[in-house]
C-alpha cells in the first residue's frame, strides 16, 4: 500500500547537504510533548544530526509546534508508527544525505543521552544495526513489570522467528540507511519494530545490543504502553501476527 507524503520546510531555513545521521520521529496528536522532546534533544544530541519528525494522522497543533521548532517535517494521512518513520524517512531524504536513521520516542521515553552510546556502538563496530535493549531497575519492577513482561515475550518471540537473540523491541535504534532500503519494511502500524529486527536476521546481518534507558511518558497519552491490559493483549497478538507473516517472507 502506497501513501502520499508532505514535506514541510521553514521558509529561509538552511538544512545541512549532507548529515551522517537523521533522528526519526514518528508521533501522532503530541501536541503536549513534542516540543519540550525537541528542546531537550537538541540541547544534547551531537552536532552532525538533523531531526526529521513523521506526522501520521495528526489531528492537534503537532505540526505547528514542529514547524515552530524548525525540523523537517514529512506527513501522511495514515495512522501507524511504521506510516510515522516512513513519512519522516522520506522527507529527510528529501533535504540531505544521512547515512544512518536513529528512531526515538517523540514522548520523552528516550533520554537524548543514549544518542551517543548508539552511535559510539555503529562507528566503532561492524554491525549497522544497533538496538537499544532497556534496562529495568530491580527497585521499579513491580511498577515496570506490566510493560517489561510483554516486552520480553515479544523479544523472545523475535528471537525464536529470527534466529538472533533478543529480549526486548526497544525503540530507540540505529539502522545504517542501506540496510533500511534492503529491510523493505511493510508492517505498518504495530509490526514495524519485530518486522526490522527478524528482516535483518534473515537478511544475514548481525544486531548489536546495546543497554539504554527508559524514562515515563512526560505528557500526553499512551498508544500501547499503560492502556488496558485488554488493549495491550490485542497489540501484542497484531506484533506476534506481523513477526509471523515477516518469518514467511521468501524475498
Amino acid at each position: 500500500m502506497q501513501a502520499k507524503f508532505a514535506l514541510y520546510r521553514l521558509p529561509n531555513r538552511i538544512f545541512l547537504k549532507k548529515s551522517p545521521y537523521a533522528i526519526i520521529i514518528p508521533v501522532q496528536n503530541e501536541a503536549a510533548v513534542i516540543g519540550s522532546t525537541l528542546d531537550e534533544l537538541r540541547e544534547i544530541m551531537p552536532p552532525n544530526c538533523v531531526i526529521s519528525v513523521g506526522l501520521n494522522a495528526c489531528s492537534d497543533k503537532t505540526r505547528q509546534i514542529c514547524e515552530e521548532k524548525g525540523v523537517i517535517i514529512g506527513e501522511t494521512e495514515h495512522s501507524g508508527y511504521g506510516w510515522g518513520c516512513r513519512a519522516a524517512i522520506e522527507a529527510v531524504d528529501q533535504t540531505c544525505d544521512p547515512s544512518a536513521y536513529v528512531f526515538f520516542a517523540g514522548d520523552g521515553a528516550n533520554d537524548p543521552r543514549d544518542l551517543a552510546t548508539l552511535i559510539n556502538a555503529f562507528e566503532s563496530g561492524e554491525e549497522n544495526f544497533i538496538i537499544g535493549i532497556r534496562k529495568f531497575e530491580l527497585r521499579s519492577w513491580i511498577d515496570e513489570f506490566g510493560r517489561a513482561l510483554p516486552n520480553l515475550i515479544l523479544g523472545l518471540s523475535c528471537a525464536a522467528l529470527g534466529g538472533q537473540f533478543f529480549h526486548d523491541l526497544g525503540p530507540l535504534r540505529l539502522i545504517e540507511r542501506d540496510l533500511m532500503k534492503r529491510l523493505d519494511l511493510r508492517e505498518m502500524v504495530w509490526g514495524w519494530t519485530i518486522e526490522a529486527q527478524i528482516r535483518a536476521a534473515q537478511l544475514g546481518e548481525s544486531i548489536r545490543s546495546v543497554e539504554t534507558s527508559e524514562r515515563p511518558r512526560r505528557a500526553g497519552e499512551q498508544k500501547v504502553s499503560g492502556v488496558s491490559m485488554k488493549r495491550s493483549s490485542q497489540i501484542g497478538w497484531e506484533i506476534l501476527k506481523a513477526a509471523w507473516r515477516t518469518k514467511q517472507r521468501t524475498e
